[in-house]
């Protein structure tokens, strides 16, 4: 055979090598792209998850301050009302006090009055 025809078949022998290096080099990273679309879709799922129990703890927390806003609003309005009470009572105190004070001075002015006009029809 000729040298050439040596060296060619060499050639095909190292490409037939170099090709099967390739094919196993090929399936290896296959592998691990496959793999890391598992661990893709894991952590998706896991993200996912995570998403969710967030948006739960989230919505817990606005339940909690929705209801403690509720239960002060409550309160708030039960302090007003007895507020409002105790300033009718007292207002209804205070205007018979007022009263009470018109009533004394009228009786002391027209005592007074009497007391005057008494002074000079006995004398």
């Amino acid at each position: 055979m000729p040298p050439q025809t040596d060296r060619i078949e060499a050639a095909i022998e190292k490409l037939t090598s170099v090709s099967a290096d390739l094919k196993a080099i090929m399936a290896v990273h296959e592998q691990r792209i496959i793999q890391q679309e598992k661990e893709t879709i894991n952590l998706d799922l896991k993200f996912e998850k995570r998403r969710e129990l967030m948006d739960d703890k989230i919505n817990d927390v606005y339940n909690t301050m929705r209801d403690q806003d509720n239960g002060i609003f409550a309160e708030i309005t039960k302090l007003r009302a007895e507020s409002t009470e105790q300033h009718n009572i007292l207002s209804s105190k205070i205007n018979q006090l007022e009263k009470f004070i018109w009533m004394a001075l009228g009786g002391g002015m027209v005592l007074t009055w009497v007391l005057t006009n008494l002074v000079h029809y006995f004398k």
